[in-house]
């Protein structure tokens, strides 16, 4: 027998009579594309509830977001910009600036058109001073510490019940974010993890758990952060299920960046870095009624793109200035996305100069090559990769054989340096929120 709640909820959904679908936003903070069983066969997390929304959408095979840190990257999605147009070049704990009240949402897009709408988001990052807060009528977390998904999904659901007619929702999971020793379990202290003092200085101090070094631990770690969002993503899909509202909804599941293992300088960490292992994304759309649910789009994508996407499924006007591209089947990808670092850390293991936003790394890309930039005292180091033979973008090539991606990362680059970034925050020695977010990795 159904509990008096969700025979209430189940009413609620069948009279959801409109011919503009709800429109339900996952976003998983920090998801390594490859830890997606939907794109990687072998990885190294299992997320059976992603992979079975993918099984009803389209899995988009070649997405990157514009920045490999947080604020900015949802700043992006929400408003279809580059953040260089809409200001938010890094988190607001950095010196960022917040999103202005006159560059419009799609919250904003949403409410004008009678839709309920609702924040409900994990992260610290995204309290409402960075400025996403505009267009909501519920904006529920963030405010005073990152919280696992676990609560915001237990915050989501009775709102969702309780609506009666169109949502446009965005539920934000943080799990995989670090730091990682969140999901040591009793059974880790039984290995004998490597602990090299000459690897140490690569992995940042909020990640370090006591002096181990191991590979096989951090990235153990780290997937398991993957599978208990995946958990939380599949809270999700059945609540909307028992609504009534999962089939005829627009539902986008995405990461705003990835995560560094080894590949580069820094370990476990993001934000340093404009390459495939920090801004390649995962990206699934389900359409309603499963439209092309189970197929591949290999169109190169952005995070940008969702923004026009939902508003063209959702037939409402598009956002005037928004430079994302629609993904429905009959858009086209773009010929070149772009991608940015946060900023240059100060961080002594990091080779890049100088500190703060002039020291960042940039990425311009074709669906065939990639060309990032890395701004060094000794000078800019500029390496072209073959996306085809080198997605993980490790061994380069002469950067002459692609004249296409060195003029438009020559533009880029005037660009960046002609911005005029805030300075790093002074470290301080004192205060409870300072060492919060020293521990979150938050400051250096």
């Amino acid at each position: 027998m159904k509990s008096p709640t969700l025979v209430f909820a189940l009413m609620l959904g069948c009279n959801v009579g409109s011919s503009s679908p709800d429109v339900i936003l996952v976003t998983v903070d920090t998801l390594r594309r490859d830890h997606v069983g939907v794109y990687n066969p072998g990885s190294p997390a299992e997320t059976p509830n992603i992979d079975a929304l993918a099984a009803d959408g389209v899995t988009y095979t070649d997405a990157f977001s514009p920045v490999s840190v947080t604020g900015p990257a949802f700043v992006s999605m929400m408003t279809g910009l580059e953040p260089g147009q809409h200001g938010v070049m890094t988190n607001l704990f950095r010196g960022g600036e917040p999103l202005s009240d006159a560059i419009d949402t799609l919250a904003e897009r949403f409410r004008q058109a009678e839709y309920s709408t609702g924040a409900f988001v994990s992260a610290f990052t995204l309290r409402q001073a960075l400025g996403l807060r505009q267009g909501f009528d519920v904006y529920n977390g963030g405010e005073q510490s990152n919280r696992e998904g676990e609560v915001t999904t237990s915050n989501l659901a009775p709102w969702l019940t309780v609506q009666e007619g169109r949502v446009f929702a965005w539920a934000h999971l943080f799990d995989a974010h670090g730091p990682f020793y969140r999901w040591l379990e009793p059974g880790d202290s039984e290995t004998d993890w490597e602990r090299d003092p000459s690897r140490l200085s690569h992995i940042p101090q909020y990640q370090r758990i006591d002096d181990i070094t191991d590979a096989r631990l951090y990235q153990r770690l780290y997937a398991r952060g993957v599978e208990y969002a995946d958990n939380q993503v599949g809270v999700i899909i059945d609540h909307l299920k028992r609504l009534g509202r999962y089939d005829g909804a627009i539902i986008v599941l995405v990461a705003d960046h990835g995560e560094s293992f080894e590949e580069r300088e820094l370990w476990y960490d993001h934000g340093t870095s404009a390459h495939a292992e920090q801004t390649q994304i995962p990206l699934i759309i389900k359409w309603p009624k499963g439209e092309r649910g189970g197929t591949k789009d290999p169109r190169l994508a952005s995070l940008l793109d969702v923004a026009p996407t939902v508003l063209e499924g959702a037939d409402l006007p598009a956002l005037g200035d928004a430079v994302g591209r629609s993904l429905w089947p009959s858009g086209n990808g773009h010929e070149i996305v772009y991608s940015e670092s946060s900023h240059c850390k100060r961080i002594p293991v990091l080779s890049c100069w100088p500190a703060g936003g002039k020291g960042k790394e940039l990425a311009v890309r074709t669906p065939s090559h990639s060309l990032v930039s890395r701004p060094q005292q000794s000078g800019t180091i500029t390496t072209l990769y073959d996306r085809s033979s080198d997605s993980t973008e490790r061994s380069g090539l002469p950067v002459t054989s692609s004249p296409k991606l060195s003029r438009a990362l020559s533009a880029f680059q005037a660009e960046r340096r002609g911005h005029a970034y805030s300075p790093l925050p002074k470290p301080r020695r004192s205060g409870e929120d300072e060492k919060k977010l020293r521990q979150l990795g938050y400051l250096e």
